[in-house]
């Protein structure tokens, strides 16, 4: 097949289709389709689709076509035609064939479960242009972009959702028989509709199931403001419609989609709102026929709202001259400072990197004068020898007045240790008079935690994803922190992208950008391409030091080359099928570099 250049005109796209199929009736919708595929520079001699690991098959497009493909099956058992569903971004689920030579036909072209057949990876074809048009369409034999799809015949129908009408994906049918194209995609057409349907059952019974569960708890005694959502709906009465406005409408209702995403979260959860107030939420989980159909939150409204503080140049700072301003962190601090000043012992919790040591020691600060602050975590060995030496030096420090003992990372205790620990500070209750803090990761501690019992106060500090209005105060401290002598500032799209990275490690992983920022040499503005690539990744996993090596590797190469994801896996030395698993492994969109 001629070269044409990636960006030619239409009328190039036409004149190319009709050199390769002598086809005067050229359709328009297949034109546009080979024009797409000329300028995403797929080579029409060789065929690659990228292969993903673990489809999603627990989506509700999935649910709801696998049973209907089970029964096609059997109905076309021996037929040379193959049935498969496709996600939104053409990768093929499922696929049933029960012909041996059509099976082998397709395997041959990587038709297949974890392929991804969009267009811009394998040019014109049913699926992609189905995906890429929003329409029927039927691909047969020439009008295939890649040569080696062009003995197959495709009907392609996208299966939108019943009430949004967003794409979820395409229904296809693939045969080598040369026949009735028009009863091909009659035939996609019914089964397309079948699946809407039948995701339309499963919407309207999960959301059955909620709503019974909503107006269950908006009946209730005291009903109180109840809110209710899934991914799909949102219901709240007029308590909570009235009482939570402006941010903190957005605020509450971003926190609850992110509890709703965790189906094993449940019991009683407080947030802080923007306005000053705090929200404390009782979670009901909505379970129906071992299905998540969404949550219940029960609110209740703590505080007045307060006039928010004045945005300024400067970085802003609690009393103890910590830098942020979030209501979600000042309570934290504020909490934290009531329960030290008392002398009652604190229980921090925290993602990793979210700033509880740095708070402790910003405590002994301000109102430690005189007091020993010591510091302790789980030894690394269960030896019984081991362990008796870590309690006893536990009960050595508490038992003197001017310590404060800060014993780290609980959640790593295992059984056995952690009741000897609260067997030990119940035996010391009312005999130990050092101060005891302790520090733990929430993801690993159970909210009925007898250790919490024995604290007198027990205070969440936010991750910096839910401290957003802070970022650019943390960014700016930090830079002036490592590079005293210089002022720079941040561009709006600068600021923009360091506000929309999930920062899975926190604190910790922004100051350490910071740190790399001053480093290097720059001018008074900081732009979005100044900044490392960890910032252009949208995952909240948290990463080895193997791994970010990698992503960053895979974030460089595919900047260097303008996105190109296939002269990328080429300079690492890669698959590209290896490359797309490993960009969404680490939450990198092409996308979003140029």
């Amino acid at each position: 097949m001629p070269r044409h250049q990636p960006g030619s005109s239409l009328r190039a796209a036409r004149e190319l289709y009709l050199e390769v199929t002598n086809d005067p009736s050229a359709r328009p919708l297949v034109v546009a389709s080979w024009q797409r595929s000329m300028e995403h520079k797929v080579p029409s001699g060789s065929l690659d689709a990228p292969y993903l690991d673990n489809p999603n098959l627990d989506s509700p497009l999935a649910r709801a076509a696998l049973p209907i493909l089970d029964r096609l099956h059997e109905q076309l058992a021996d037929d040379p035609v193959s049935i498969m569903i496709t996600d939104r971004n053409g990768v093929v689920l499922s696929r049933k064939v029960s012909h041996e030579g059509l099976t082998t036909n397709l395997n041959r072209v990587q038709l297949a479960p974890g392929h991804v057949f969009a267009e811009r990876y394998v040019g014109t074809n049913g699926i992609g242009t189905a995906l890429a048009s929003g329409r029927p369409v039927m691909i047969a034999g020439m009008e295939h972009y890649v040569e080696a799809l062009r003995d197959f015949h495709c009907a392609a129908v996208p299966i939108l959702h019943p009430t949004r009408r967003t794409l979820l994906g395409a229904f296809n049918l693939t045969t080598i028989r040369q026949g009735s194209d028009g009863m091909l995609m009659a035939f996609a057409r019914s089964v397309a509709a079948q699946i809407e349907g039948e995701i339309a059952a499963i919407t309207s019974r999960r959301e059955r199931a909620l709503f019974h569960d909503y107006m269950e708890a908006c009946s209730s005694v005291r009903p109180g403001p109840v809110l209710a959502l899934n991914r799909d709906v949102v219901m709240m009465n007029e308590q909570l419609s009235t009482a939570v406005t402006g941010p903190d409408h957005y605020a509450l209702l971003d926190h609850a989609r992110e509890i709703a995403d965790s189906p094993r979260t449940e019991g009683t959860r407080s947030i802080a709102l923007p306005s000053g107030r705090v929200a404390e939420l009782r979670v009901s989980r909505c379970r129906r026929e071992d299905s998540d159909a969404g949550a219940v939150f029960r609110v209740r409204l703590i505080g007045r709202p307060q006039q928010g503080p004045a945005v300024s140049a400067a970085p802003a700072r609690s009393g103890l001259g910590l830098v942020g301003s979030s209501p979600h962190w000042l309570r934290a601090v504020a909490d934290s400072q009531a329960a030290f000043v008392a002398g009652t012992s604190l229980h921090l919790l925290g993602e990793a990197g979210v700033g509880k040591r740095t708070l402790v020691e910003a405590l002994h600060r301000a109102h430690g004068a005189g007091r020993r602050l010591e510091t302790t975590q789980p030894p690394l060995s269960d030896a019984p020898a081991v362990t008796e030496g870590w309690l006893h030096d536990i009960g050595e420090l508490l038992a003197v007045s001017s310590n404060v003992l800060v014993l780290r990372d609980v959640h790593l205790l295992g059984d056995q240790l952690r009741q000897r620990l609260r067997n030990l500070l119940t035996h010391l209750d009312g005999t130990a008079t050092g101060q005891l803090v302790l520090t733990s990761q929430p993801s690993m501690v159970g909210t009925d935690d007898q250790l919490d019992q024995l604290c007198g106060a027990l205070v969440e500090v936010p991750p910096l994803r839910h401290r957003p209005g802070d970022i650019e105060y943390l960014a700016r401290f930090f830079l002036r922190k490592y590079r005293p002598s210089g002022e720079s500032r941040f561009s709006p799209d600068a600021l923009t992208m360091l506000q929309r990275c999930p920062w899975p490690e926190n604190v910790r992983q922004l100051e350490s950008v910071m740190r790399g920022l001053a480093r290097r040499p720059s001018g008074p503005m900081i732009h979005a391409e100044d900044l490392p690539p960890e910032c252009r990744v949208s995952s909240h996993k948290v990463l080895t030091t193997i791994e970010a090596l990698e992503r960053d590797a895979i974030l460089r190469g595919l900047m260097d080359h303008n996105s190109n994801v296939q002269r990328t896996a080429q300079d690492l030395g890669i698959s590209r099928a290896t490359m797309y698993r490993k960009m969404r492994r680490y939450g990198i969109v092409p996308s979003s570099l140029t």
